[in-house]
């Protein structure tokens, strides 16, 4: 099967006016390893670079396996609800449902982070205030880092920024699961992974990224300055203008 997947073009352009998981990563005072560092505003311009560029329907299209990771999140919503279920059944409890949430942007007009979740512990018609769960969901398709990843610390994964930063925006998110999620695994116990998250265990997080959220609106604020050697000009002509004028020479000359 080729796999190929596309998104909302108002999605990918809502996400341009926030700071996303992915991005405040790469803004975090911290490397990989957890050795100090330190975030300059050459940073911070990369970062702001891919949220001035226009995007048109081709950045829309995802294929492999990113198409095959966003397909797959239903499924892997559907199996880690059995499996809570069966896991809460045995202890004599009721457990709480998650709804998969596709092209969906929880953001705030007075806040700098967004978050999209994969499932919320509530449908996507309900009022945004209302989760207080979620589920993140990573359907690597690559055994060698599905496997390494379901065996590395929850509290060392890199997924886990993920998790943070939907409770840095919503107070009311205690607790959430990792789902890792993989039904090309060979053995049906290694095809899903479960982790649980509360706020405890990600609070040096959540609290960088707020301080990552606080640095970013300042830098916004005072800009970053051209060399003196350099000016900008306003051009009206645009890629899609270029392109256009190139697939007509191309129509009459094939």
């Amino acid at each position: 099967m080729k796999w190929e997947h596309k998104c909302s073009l108002d999605w990918l352009r809502e996400r341009q006016q926030y700071l996303t998981a992915s991005e405040i990563k790469a803004l975090l005072p911290v490397t990989k390893t957890g050795r100090p560092r330190k975030v300059t505003d050459m940073d911070r311009l990369k970062i702001l670079s891919g949220k001035m560029r226009e995007l048109t329907e081709e950045d829309c299209m995802s294929y492999g396996a990113a198409a095959r990771g966003h397909l797959l999140e239903p499924y892997a919503v559907k199996e880690a609800n059995r499996a809570i279920r069966a896991a809460v059944a045995s202890a004599g409890g009721k457990a709480e449902e998650f709804y998969w949430w596709d092209d969906i942007l929880v953001s705030n007009p007075r806040r700098s982070i967004a978050f999209s979740p994969d499932a919320l512990n509530v449908p996507m018609t309900a009022n945004i205030e209302a989760p207080t769960a979620l589920m993140e969901v990573k359907s690597y398709h690559a055994p060698d880092h599905y496997m390494a990843t379901a065996y590395t610390d929850p509290l060392e994964r890199e997924e886990r920024w993920q998790i943070a930063t939907p409770m840095a925006l919503l107070d009311q998110i205690d607790h959430a699961y990792l789902v890792l999620f993989n039904p090309s695994m060979k053995n049906p116990k290694d095809r899903l992974y479960l982790s649980l998250y509360d706020r405890k265990d990600l609070s040096e997080e959540i609290d960088m990224i707020l301080e990552v959220e606080e640095e970013w609106d300042e830098f916004l604020k005072r800009g970053c300055p051209l060399p003196s050697s350099t000016v900008n000009y306003p051009m009206d002509l645009t890629e899609e203008d270029i392109v256009a004028e190139l697939e007509q020479r191309q129509r009459l000359n094939p």
